[in-house]
C-alpha cells in the first residue's frame, strides 16, 4: 500500500501547481512514451546506472504483464476500456522492487513533491503522463453511503505544533489548508490502515488522515501488484485541517475536508451540484455509486427533517470514528445522538447498539493476533465482542474459539513448552495442551519430542 510511503519534503513542497508547466507534456498527447521508454528515462535521470536501468525496467514490465495476463478475466469484466497496456502501467505504479528506492510510486512521488518543481517534474514527465492517462480511462470512486470517508495513513506523527524556532516546516493547524502534492493511496477501511501501521511500521505509530468532502479516487484494486485495496487520489488536492486529534495508541487522526481542486494537465475539475456538506450529514451524504457507470453522480439523501442542536447551536454531525459531535465533542450514538451508556458486558451502547470501547467509545478495531481492541486493548472476541470467556482447559474463549491467556495473549516458548504469560502448556499448533504420546515421546498434535521443561 503506497499510502504507507512519506516523504518529508511532502509537508515542504513548493507550492507551483503542474498546470504551470504543461509545455512538458505536450509532445506526449500525440506520442504518448511507452511504459519502457518512460521508466528508463525516470531511472536514467535519477542517476541509475544504465545497466541497472535496463534490468529495472525489464523486471517491473515482465512481473507486471504476468500479473495483469492472471487477472485478465477479471479485469475485462469490470473495465471493458482498459487495454492490456494500460493494465500494466497502472500495476507497474504499485510494484515494489526489491530496493524499494527503486520502486516507480517512490521515484514518482518524491519528485512531486520536489521543491525544484520543475525539475522534479522533468525526471518523471513520461512516466507521470502515461500513468494519469491509464488512470482517467477508470471511472471515479466515491466513498460509499456507510462511511463516506477515505482513509490515508503514514508512519509518521505528523507536526501539529508551532515551533518558533523551526521556519522550515509548516505544522498542520486546524482551520488551515493542506495539500497532498503528489498520488496518494488511500483505503475504505479505517482497520486497513491501523493493520499498515500495526505490521509495516517500526515504531509502531504513525498518523490517520480522515478524508471526506469533494473526496474521490480510483479503485486500482485489481491492478494492484499485491492485490491490496486501494483507492488513489490524483496529485494537488487541496483539503482544510478541521480537527486533529492528539495520539490515540500512537496514532494522531486528523479529520480533513477534501475541497474541489482543479485537475493536472487538464482544463476541468470535478463538479458535484448536490453536494453541500453544511447542510447535509457526512454519514448520509453519498448514495451507492455504481462503479461501473462512467459519469454517473451520486444522489444525495435529505437529512431528516428534526435535527438535535449541539451546544454550538448546529445540527449534530456524527463522527463515527471517534464516537461524536464533530462541533460540540459530546460523546452520542447514532440513536438521535443521546450520550453513548457502554454495556461492558456486551461491548455496545444500550441505546444504538453500536459495538464500541470504553475509550470515548471508538468503535471496537478487533486485532485477532492479539484478542483485543486497537484502540482499548479490552479483551474481546469476534462474537459481538463480548468479553473473552476463558476456557483454561483449552486455552481458548468458549465465545468465539480465539486461542488467549488468563493475562491477554499466549507467547507461546517454544523452549519451555509453555505461554511466558499465563504458563499454560501448549503446542506449537494451536496452544492446545500437549498431548504426549508416550510411546513415540512426541506430541500428538505438533510432533515436538518431551523435554524436561515440558
Amino acid at each position: 500500500m503506497s499510502s504507507f510511503y512519506y516523504s518529508e519534503d511532502e509537508e515542504n513542497a513548493g507550492k507551483e501547481t503542474i498546470n504551470k508547466y504543461l509545455d512538458l507534456f505536450e509532445s506526449y498527447y500525440e506520442n504518448p512514451p511507452s511504459l519502457e521508454e518512460a521508466l528508463s528515462e525516470m531511472y536514467t535521470l535519477s542517476n541509475v546506472s544504465k545497466i541497472k536501468v535496463k534490468d529495472l525496467v525489464y523486471e517491473i514490465k515482465s512481473c507486471c504483464e504476468k500479473k495483469m495476463e492472471d487477472r485478465k478475466n477479471e479485469i475485462n469484466n469490470k473495465y471493458s476500456n482498459i487495454t492490456k497496456q494500460e493494465a500494466i502501467i497502472i500495476c507497474s505504479y504499485t510494484y515494489e522492487c526489491d530496493d524499494k528506492n527503486y520502486s516507480p510510486y517512490k521515484i514518482l512521488n518524491k519528485n512531486l513533491v520536489s521543491q525544484n518543481r520543475k525539475n522534479g517534474l522533468k525526471i518523471v514527465s513520461k512516466y507521470f503522463f502515461i500513468f494519469l492517462q491509464a488512470l482517467r480511462k477508470l471511472p471515479k470512486y466515491f466513498p460509499d453511503k456507510e462511511s463516506g470517508y477515505l482513509y490515508r495513513c503514514i508512519n509518521k506523527h505528523i507536526n501539529y505544533k508551532i515551533d518558533p524556532f523551526d521556519n522550515k516546516s509548516i505544522p498542520y493547524i486546524v482551520g488551515n489548508k493542506k495539500t497532498f502534492w503528489s498520488f496518494t493511496s488511500t483505503s475504505v477501511n479505517l482497520a486497513t490502515c491501523i493493520y499498515f501501521l500495526e505490521t509495516k511500521s517500526e515504531i509502531k505509530s504513525g498518523t490517520i488522515f480522515t478524508l471526506y468532502g469533494d473526496v474521490w479516487g480510483y479503485d486500482i484494486t485489481l491492478f494492484n501488484y499485491f492485490n491490496e485495496e486501494e483507492i488513489l487520489l490524483e496529485p494537488e488536492r487541496e483539503f482544510l485541517v478541521e480537527q486533529i486529534y492528539p495520539p490515540i495508541n500512537e496514532v494522531i487522526h486528523i479529520r480533513c475536508k477534501v475541497e474541489k481542486s482543479p485537475l493536472v494537465l487538464s482544463n476541468d475539475s470535478y463538479q458535484n451540484d448536490n453536494y453541500n456538506n453544511k447542510n447535509i450529514n457526512i454519514i448520509q451524504s453519498i448514495a451507492s455509486f455504481n462503479i461501473n457507470t462512467k459519469n454517473e453522480i451520486p444522489t444525495v439523501i435529505a437529512p431528516p427533517k428534526e435535527e438535535l442542536k449541539c451546544l454550538e447551536g448546529k445540527n449534530h454531525q456524527f463522527d463515527r470514528i471517534l464516537g461524536e459531535c464533530i462541533y460540540c465533542h459530546i460523546i452520542g450514538c447514532e440513536n438521535n445522538l443521546n450520550e453513548h451508556n457502554f454495556n461492558k458486558l456486551n461491548g455496545k451502547c444500550n441505546y444504538c447498539h453500536i459495538i464500541g470501547c470504553q475509550n470515548n467509545l471508538l468503535e471496537h478495531n478487533f486485532n485477532k493476533y492479539s484478542g483485543k481492541c486497537n484502540f482499548c486493548k479490552i479483551i474481546g472476541c469476534q462474537n459481538g465482542f463480548i468479553e473473552h470467556n476463558f476456557n483454561s482447559v483449552s486455552g481458548r474463549c468458549n465465545y468465539c474459539q480465539l486461542l488467549s491467556c488468563e493475562k491477554g495473549i499466549h507467547n507461546f516458548t517454544k523452549y519451555s513448552g509453555k505461554c511466558s504469560y499465563c504458563q499454560i502448556i501448549g503446542c506449537r499448533k494451536g496452544l492446545r495442551e500437549h498431548n504426549y504420546n508416550k510411546y513415540s515421546g512426541k506430541c500428538d498434535y505438533c510432533g515436538q519430542m518431551k523435554n524436561n521443561n515440558s
